[in-house]
């Protein structure tokens, strides 16, 4: 693995730069797209075979011959830490007689071994033996190959994409998203949450959720009173690629909390900085509180062990921040951590997608305990182990739960004759965004 200097932005930053705002051509956003099996299938090709996939966590590979497998559609990618320490990926799939390699999610070989008839891999995906060579017309050992793929490590996490001729994952992201996410230094943390749900919606109903904020005050009641989720408070961007960027500030209430004194959670918040949240009575006064956590915590957080708020800029101390990456990586950083929220397509059933929940953390000295980033309980600073449920039979965290259920109901009213389209306030213009972008992919050879 080729380090990296550190990026950090400005440390005076109250919120990330505003960006140019690209016109719209409002195209109908149809039924189909979150209904039809042949739309799926389409949309396999066209999209999600020219698209960077996130395929794992670096650290999970460290030593040669490490490996992981990942799949999205009908492919399955084995990604493998090379001797140099470089990554590589390959297609899960023998060139003997088509059988996959490994149903493993990770592991260490020191070759690759088909479990059909024996044939022999290097971690380079080279055939380098295989039962009665003498029988061969011309023997497969050196020459055949398993199909190799795009492979790239950025952010502490392993990168893949299908489509040979792809433009690199920088140029994929673009300079500015690239040097934000490379600020959080996302390599020196550690996944304390990894669970996949099995999900009752086409993917793009949870992508559509998480490409805007107008249900917040609805679904999300319990973020309120410490997060700013009214868009007059917020700031939303759309960048190249389908990509975009939610910004919202915390350590704050939302317009339409309640009171006009702090209550909890903020009130612990704030207190556990040495900050008096009664000193700040009425609503003009909420933006002062939140710039007053951040002074304490850049004074106050190397001492506590919160070493990483010294490359932190102001808002990055206290802001939540949505990176929606085209098509479905929902990257969201905050002040101790990122989190990964990604629908992955089912590979045949449109009304269904794999929920991925990681929770990455920063690492503080005597911290054994972190709090969970939807409302769960406090989850331990080590490596999780890898959890597969189904929706409804096993909490995801509260917010997570929220997403879920309404997903749910969305998929059923998309089906109905009822549906009239979408009618979306200009907030919801990442909505708009993204299927704009999607549509431009499969209209395209």
């Amino acid at each position: 693995m080729t380090a990296r200097e550190p990026i950090t932005l400005p440390l005076e930053l109250d919120r990330p730069p505003k960006q140019a705002e690209p016109a719209l051509r409002g195209d109908s956003i149809t039924a189909d797209r979150y209904t039809s099996n042949e739309y799926l299938q389409r949309e396999l090709e066209q999209v999600w075979r020219r698209v960077w996939n996130i395929g794992g966590v670096s650290y999970q590979m460290t030593e040669p011959g490490d490996y992981l497998t990942t799949e999205i559609g009908h492919e399955s990618v084995i990604l493998v830490r090379q001797a140099d320490g470089s990554a590589k990926a390959f297609l899960n799939v023998c060139p003997h007689r088509g059988t996959r390699i490994t149903d493993a999610a990770e592991g260490a070989v020191e070759r690759f071994h088909c479990p059909y008839h024996g044939w022999q891999f290097d971690w380079e995906g080279t055939v380098v033996a295989v039962p009665d060579e003498e029988d061969f017309r011309e023997s497969p050992c050196g020459r055949a190959r398993l199909h190799e793929v795009l492979c790239c490590e950025r952010f502490g996490l392993i990168w893949y994409n299908l489509d040979a001729k792809a433009v690199p994952l920088e140029e994929f992201l673009g300079e500015q998203i690239t040097s934000e996410l490379d600020s959080h230094r996302m390599e020196a943390m550690v996944r304390v949450l990894d669970i996949t749900a099995d999900a009752e919606s086409n993917w793009k109903i949870i992508t559509d959720n998480f490409n805007e904020a107008y249900h917040v005050k609805v679904l999300h009641p319990e973020l309120i009173p410490y997060i700013a989720a009214d868009y007059q408070d917020c700031q939303f961007d759309l960048f190249p690629r389908g990509h975009n960027r939610g910004w919202f500030p915390a350590f704050m209430p939302s317009q339409q909390y309640g009171s006009e004194v702090i209550g909890e959670p903020l009130k612990t918040m704030a207190q556990a900085w040495g900050v008096d949240s009664d000193d700040y009575q009425g609503r003009e006064t909420w933006s002062d509180l939140r710039i007053s956590i951040q002074k304490s915590k850049r004074e106050l957080g190397a001492e506590r062990g919160f070493l990483h708020y010294a490359y932190r800029s102001n808002y990055q101390l206290t802001d939540y921040v949505i990176y929606n990456i085209f098509p479905n990586n929902v990257i969201t950083v905050g002040p101790d951590g990122v989190q990964l929220l990604r629908p992955r397509p089912h590979p045949t059933q449109a009304d269904r997608c794999y929920f991925d929940h990681w929770w990455l953390v920063n690492r503080v000295d005597g911290q054994t305990m972190t709090p969970s980033p939807a409302g769960g309980p406090d989850l331990p600073v080590t490596d999780a182990e890898h959890e597969y449920v189904t929706y409804g039979e096993q909490t995801l965290g509260t917010t997570a739960d929220q997403d879920l259920s309404i997903a749910k109901a969305q998929q059923a009213g998309l089906a109905s004759s009822g549906f009239q389209g979408f009618w979306m306030p200009n907030q919801e213009r990442r909505v708009q965004a993204f299927h704009e972008h999607l549509n431009d992919l499969m209209a395209s050879p």
